[in-house]
């Protein structure tokens, strides 16, 4: 087989490597925690019309390279634990029934190359079709990013790829799992907007500064979170590469949208995989 074929090639690899009713996707910056594959299969067997089971990261990075890398983990432990509907599929650390995939398809190999989600489009469409949810105690510590603007290049490129998913999945709001929500990002690209605003007059610099306390207020859960768990100097670090990835994300997510309208052949971009055997 080629080398660098893509997540999703691998993945499906695999798939057709393996004979379990019960596929478990583990990412090799990954480590599980124990009973991580025990729970999972007990999720599954406890739910039978359950299509998929998908774990958490967990509250500690598994190699700590300093406050970069502690953010990123902690922001998405605290994300991935709310109690909310689960649709978005997470590869990283999840279980999938063999019988899920033999009726809908594995991951689309037409999805290649960098930032192309084809996660995101397999998990969705695995919650088209079949109940999923979230296991609290699947749990894998991530070895994430310790630098930020590789982070910044990651969120935005993948935002600009996940926009005719969202545009298209409307009943399924992939949008309200993201790690940056629609209230949050809309608070950070208006208070941006309005930057220039107080060198037309000191006064309008009240206008950035609303926003900037939407902002604040919409993580204030987060920063709690934080803090409780790392500190104030981690909760510091947390408000302001929230905004920095944040801003990436808006900006991202308005070129995709741009994108989406002018280019026909990236709003048909998602479409249907074949199963494999």
């Amino acid at each position: 087989m080629a080398d660098n074929v893509g997540a999703g090639i691998a993945r499906n690899r695999g798939i057709e490597s393996s004979h379990g009713s019960i596929l478990f996707f583990l990412d090799s910056d990954v480590a599980l925690a124990p009973q991580a594959v025990e729970n999972a299969v007990g999720v599954l067997e406890a739910n039978p019309t359950y299509g998929a089971a998908w774990g958490i990261y967990g509250d500690r990075p598994l190699v700590d390279d300093g406050v970069v890398e502690q953010v990123q983990v902690l922001f998405g432990h605290y994300r991935q634990i709310q109690p909310s509907p689960v649709h978005t599929g997470h590869f990283a650390v999840g279980a999938v029934r063999r019988w899920v995939v033999e009726a809908i398809g594995a991951f689309d190999e037409r999805l290649f190359g960098q930032w192309t989600n084809e996660d995101h489009e397999f998990g969705l469409r695995i919650a088209e079709n079949f109940p999923v949810t979230r296991a609290l105690g699947v749990v894998g510590y991530h070895d994430d990013d310790d630098k930020m603007w590789p982070v910044v290049r990651k969120r935005f490129g993948r935002a600009v790829s996940l926009m005719p998913l969202i545009l298209k999945q409307r009943d399924l709001k992939p949008e309200r799992e993201a790690l940056h929500r629609p209230p949050e990002i809309a608070a950070i690209l208006l208070a941006a907007a309005g930057a220039p605003l107080p060198i037309l007059s000191p006064y309008l610099a009240v206008v950035p500064a609303v926003f900037l306390a939407w902002f604040v207020w919409e993580n204030l859960p987060l920063l709690s979170f934080v803090r409780r768990n790392a500190g104030w100097r981690v909760a510091a670090a947390t408000m302001v590469l929230s905004y920095v990835y944040g801003l990436a994300v808006g900006l991202g997510g308005v070129s995709g949208a741009v994108r989406y309208l002018i280019d026909p052949r990236f709003r048909r971009r998602y479409r249907s995989a074949v199963a494999v055997s």
